[in-house]
């Protein structure tokens, strides 16, 4: 059975927060992280992609679960002082209730306990969504890279000190 060691020090979870459980991806959310790429992702995650950067060292995935239900997710690598999003999104039902903010500012605490100083990543720049919600967060835009997604759309490059 695949199953990943990720090191519980003071990330401020797994626990408890209100109604929601903050915890460390296990190999049964899998499936629902993927049907959540799939709904609003116009180039998901594939199973097979999702398990190989689940099992990878640098990798780390923090889930939000309503009992055993994965309502918000993000994944991210460390290279050295940066983390760099590889996705994170929200279950829609769950949306508008604070969850994003949740597991990101979860993130930025892990991500800072590795040794982090920085977040950085891409958005689709037809996910305005996005981009306004992490301008929310603090986050900047600081480029565009042309063509940057398998379908020719670009992104705009995304960064945020921790």
């Amino acid at each position: 059975m695949l199953k990943k060691r990720v090191p519980r020090e003071k990330d401020g979870f797994p626990g408890q927060k209100g109604a929601f459980y903050i915890d460390w991806m296990k190999i049964s959310d899998l499936r629902q992280i993927i049907r959540l790429e799939t709904a609003f992702f116009p180039e998901p995650l594939t199973l097979l992609k999702l398990i190989r950067y689940w099992l990878m060292p640098i990798t780390y995935y923090i889930v939000i679960r309503d009992g055993r239900k994965v309502v918000a997710y993000i994944g991210f690598q460390m290279f050295g002082p940066a983390a760099h999003t590889i996705s994170m999104g929200s279950h829609p039902d769950y949306r508008r209730q604070g969850l994003a903010a949740l597991v990101q500012r979860t993130a930025d605490r892990a991500a800072k306990n590795r040794g982090a100083s920085w977040f950085t990543g891409e958005v689709r720049v037809s996910n305005v969504p996005q981009l306004l919600f992490l301008r929310e967060l603090g986050w900047i835009e600081v480029g565009t890279s042309p063509g940057f997604f398998s379908n020719g759309e670009d992104a705009i490059v995304v960064w945020n000190w921790l």
